[in-house]
Parts: structure tokens; sequence; C-alpha cells
């Protein structure tokens, strides 16, 4: 495919693009759902293509095409450059690209066990024991759901400056959600897990074990009480403070965002924005990382940015584009789903650096606060620097015991008022696993954090 993606380059410049980047790919999936004790879809698929990006006089033009025939590339070619023509006469600002270096590299995800090699029958049988499992852990659990998703494939980059990156990728995950029911009350957990990799990572993740925990919390929650509302100290898991970090903080570090004025970031660099205590990275670099890649969709290899350091804000998320608006260099933060799309400014795996507090230590001088687990989505206003945050569970906090679980409990606030009240950041440490969606593209991100401690924090009802 990298002659393919080669040839489409040197077609694109003879049109009269003065830049060119294409992106060939070839990928297959298969997703498994079930819900209660039924299959609902056994899905599998190959999808192929190409996309290609050309500037013209300071402006772009983009097109894609399903078909990988001499014939339909070079259609979706002149298409592109023809667009980036038609586009230069009216744009008033011009794209100028920053420097980036060019790359000849072959990228492979290690697999063990290719997912292609493992019969659909033994896939489905998996998704009916997760299922199973949570629902054979107690009678008040009336409704599950599992799913078990894969996707592998090639994607190749050429640009006309003289990268060639092909990338072999391979990732694998499984999700699930447990309704319990007593009376008239109804509550539920989810989880997804996933790595790239292959068939083999399930050994790890153990997703049987995290099946039947997810069950029990459900049940759990059956036991809850209605939730208060006012400002408490509110330590929050390493799940929804991860999620806090990629939403309210890691959207508005996105260059786009911050050049377009759509983030509260905005004309803030160097600034202390935050608490001594936080210091908030991005990171594609991570090995094994839900988020992570090598290079980016323009071939820039990927590097840890810094976004926040002890409260300072150090660095935005940039693709070439925006880098070069802003003269710097580029720090690989370029993202495509697919061959389909155009590159826009992605997160990777965003998290909240660990510090030296204990759990405990947090908690004991807590009197009166609020404990939450978690998240069940929320929403986020990068411009306005708002978030409200719907936590999966949550419990009282009392003379520094978590005690009474809590039902519907929702976090929000001004994001740049709750970095400040960050006071206490933990030395545990984990990441989850989701898929971010930003201007009709999905791309797969991790969250990371340790247990955090925030004073004064807006506590309400849950958001359904």
């Amino acid at each position: 495919m990298l002659d393919i993606a080669e040839n489409a380059v040197k077609t694109a410049l003879k049109f009269g693009a003065r830049y060119a980047d294409v992106r060939a790919q070839r990928s297959h999936s298969t997703n498994i759902r079930m819900v209660k004790d039924h299959i609902e879809y056994v899905i599998s698929g190959v999808d192929q293509g190409l996309g290609i990006r050309t500037l013209y006089e300071g402006a772009w033009g983009f097109s894609s095409t399903s078909s990988l025939k001499p014939k339909d590339i070079q259609k979706a070619v002149e298409n592109a450059v023809k667009t980036a023509k038609v586009t230069s006469i009216k744009v008033k600002e011009k794209v100028q690209l920053s420097h980036a270096k060019t790359y000849e590299d072959e990228v492979e995800t290690p697999v063990k066990i290719p997912p292609r090699d493992v019969d659909v029958g033994e896939k489905t049988n998996f998704v009916m024991r997760l299922s199973e499992t949570m629902r054979e852990y107690n009678p008040r659990i009336v409704s599950t759901i599992a799913v078990y998703g894969e996707a592998f494939g090639k994607v190749v980059v050429a640009t006309s400056e003289g990268t060639k990156i092909s990338n072999s990728l391979s990732r694998v995950t499984v999700a699930f959600l447990a309704v319990a029911k007593e009376a008239d009350k109804i509550t539920s957990c989810s989880e997804r897990l996933g790595s790239p990799g292959g068939y083999e990572v399930f050994e790890k993740l153990k997703p049987e074990e995290k099946a039947r925990e997810i069950a029990g919390r459900a049940v759990n929650l059956l036991k809850a009480k209605p939730a208060p509302s006012g400002r408490f100290t509110v330590i929050a898991d390493p799940e929804l403070a991860g999620v806090f970090a990629h939403e309210a903080v890691g959207h508005a570090c996105e260059g786009d965002h911050v050049i377009t004025g759509e983030s509260v970031l905005q004309s803030k660099m160097g600034q202390m924005i935050g608490s001594e205590q936080v210091t908030i990275y991005d990171d594609p670099t991570i090995p094994n990382g839900w988020g992570s890649f090598k290079y980016d969709t323009e071939g820039v290899l990927a590097r840890k940015r810094m976004l926040i350091e002890r409260g300072i804000l150090k660095e935005y998320i940039t693709n070439r584009e925006v880098a070069g608006k802003l003269g710097v260099a580029s720090n690989g933060g370029a993202r495509a789903e697919s061959y389909a799309f155009r590159p826009i400014v992605r997160m990777s795996n965003t998290s909240i650096a660990q510090s030296d507090h204990t759990l405990e230590e947090m908690l004991e001088d807590i009197d009166e606060g609020i404990y939450v687990k978690g998240t069940r989505g929320g929403q986020v206003d990068p411009a306005k620097g708002t978030f409200q945050f719907s936590a999966q569970e949550a419990y009282k906090i009392e003379h520094g015991k978590i005690t009474t679980p809590l039902l519907d409990v929702s976090l929000s606030g001004l994001t740049l008022e709750t970095l400040k009240n960050i006071d206490a950041v933990a030395k545990d440490f984990d990441m989850h696993v989701g898929f971010c969606g930003k201007e009709d593209q999905s791309v797969p991100t991790g969250d990371g954090s340790p247990h955090i401690r925030i004073r004064n924090a807006v506590v309400g009802g849950g958001m359904g």
C-alpha cells in the first residue's frame, strides 16, 4: 500500500499541489454484542481506502475514496487539488505548516495471538460467559450488556516532503453493563477494558473478574441514598479524575480550539492556572497505551506533551497547521479516525501526574465530604471553561471514613477554579480506555490519574 500512497502523492504534485499527504488503509473489524441471554449481532467487515490532503497557495483540499483502483485514486487526488485551488481564491488566512522532520519507518503492534486466528464462535462464547457472569452474580441483576470488539490492519502515510510510515495495528476491547433492580429502584454500572495487541491481552485484563465486580457494584448501589447538594470537599477516583483531565483540561489545550478563541486557556501560556499539586500531560508514547502511537497522522514523531506543570500552563496540543500559527514545532497531535477523515488536533493518553499522598491521608481530615467514582458521561464547554460529570458511584465521607453510598451524584464547576482547588494528589495511578468524539470523528484515547482531592467542589443531583 505504500506504493499506492506514494504514487498518489506524485499525482497530486503533477496536478499542481504545493504539498500533499496521503493515508492508505486496509482494516478488519469484528463486533459482537449480547443483551441479557441473546446475541444481538455479530458483525465482521473489511474497510479499505485512501484519503488525500493537498495544499495550494495556503488552502487545503481533501478527498477520499473507498477504492484502491488507480482510476478512483486519481479522481480523488484531482478532486483534492481542485478543492484547494478553488478555496485558495477566497481564503483570507493562509495555511503555513510548521517545519517537520521526515521519517521512513515501519511500526508494528506486538501480537501473540492474532484476532483473525481465533474462531468467531470462541469469541461469541467469550461474550456469553461475560454476560452469564454478571447475571449469575445476584438475582437482582435484571439486565446485562456485553460487547466484544477487535480491529486490525495496516495504515500507511506518505507525504510530498518524503515521509513514509507503515503502521500495522491491532487492538481488542470488551465492554459490559449490569443493571440491578429492587422494588422500584434501578441502578447500573459499566466498564470498558482494552489494549493494543491480540487476543492474548485478555489474560492480563481478566474481564470475567471485572464483569463480576461490575455486577456487585450495581447491586451495592441499590442501598444508595439521595445525594446532598452544595459545596463539599470531594475526592475523585482515578477514573473520574482522568475524565476531568481529558474533558475539562485536554480539550481546552487542543491548539485548534485555542487559535479560534474556543478555549478558556487562550493567552494563558506560562500563567499559574492551577495549584502546585497539579501536573497534567498528554503522552502518546506510553507503552501499550490505548491512545498511543509512534507517529501522528501527519507523520510527525510523537512525544509527551506537558500541558500543565505544577500549576503552570506549559503547552498546547498541536498539529503542523496550528503549530505554524503559534510559531512553534508540531508536537504530534494530528489524528484522524480513518482514511475517510481529514486529520485534526486530538489527544492521546491524558493524565494527571502522581504525587506523594495516600488515599487514607487525603481522607483523614475530611469531616464531611463526597467520594466519587467512575463516570456516566457529562458535558464540557472548553470556551467557557465549565463542566459537569455524572459519577457512576458516590459515597459520603464522614470523619475521615467512606460510608453511605449515594445515588445520582454529579460534579460540576469552572475548570480554572477547580484546578486551583485541587489540594492533594495521591501516589496511586490507574488508566481507563475510551473513545473521544470531535467533529464527527471518534478515536481511541486513554485517561489516567491518581485519586485527587478538590476543596469547595459543587455537588448536585445526577444527570441521569
